[in-house]
């Protein structure tokens, strides 16, 4: 074999064990990005689901919530559709409704998105629904226990509220442990006109397409 082609192989050979080294270093890592690039690429919210569920587990569990919810608001609708749905659901855990909310102030842009979404998931029409929720809310408030909770489904609901009244950085990290006084504040600087919030057509602003099962 020639000197040039013995050089070329050995290259090649160091050159694999360094990619091999690398991915089992990042062997966590890439997981994780596979298993978010599975839930992007599911035919059906029941398959998305089964790849959703697998973050909510593992002593990286953590790590993996942050991998998730990094990806939501990237550009991948069907993403960003599965993934809300899950975060609305009876299934999802406290931890993911958690760190969906904060991670509504990462990135300029997914507030309005949430709130998109969750007009158009509602039950009724938004400016119905806005009431009751803002009903149960006060109700909440007048209690005279100061260490009253709620919980991180409920902070998700106010974060769409706030941002749709036009007060969006009341919604800002905004947790169950201060919750109270972002509501009274809001409460004051609101509009006195009830809202006025339509359901949209599309799930998502940047949907194109039916709307998969």
């Amino acid at each position: 074999m020639r000197l040039w082609l013995r050089f070329l192989v050995a290259l090649a050979m160091v050159a694999s064990g360094i990619v091999a080294a690398w991915v089992y270093v990042n062997r966590e890592a890439l997981g994780r990005q596979w298993m978010a690039y599975r839930v992007g690429k599911a035919a059906d919210f029941a398959e998305a689901r089964r790849a959703i569920q697998w973050f909510e587990t593992g002593a990286d569990r953590d790590a993996r919530l942050r991998e998730l919810v990094d990806k939501w608001g990237r550009g991948n609708a069907r993403f960003d559709l599965y993934l809300a749905r899950y975060v609305g659901s009876a299934e999802c855990s406290e931890a993911l409704r958690k760190s969906f909310s904060l991670g509504l102030a990462w990135q300029e842009g997914l507030l309005p998105r949430w709130a998109h979404y969750w007009c158009w998931r509602a039950a009724q029409e938004p400016d119905r629904q806005i009431e009751e929720i803002l009903t149960y809310t006060d109700m909440l408030d007048a209690t005279k226990e100061p260490l009253t909770e709620i919980t991180w489904r409920e902070i998700l609901d106010l974060q769409a509220i706030f941002y749709l009244s036009g007060q969006p950085k009341w919604a800002e990290r905004l947790a169950p442990g201060n919750w109270r006084d972002r509501y009274r504040q809001w409460r004051e600087s609101r509009p006195a006109r009830p809202l006025d919030v339509r359901k949209p057509a599309k799930p998502l602003p940047d949907w194109e397409g039916p709307v998969p099962e």
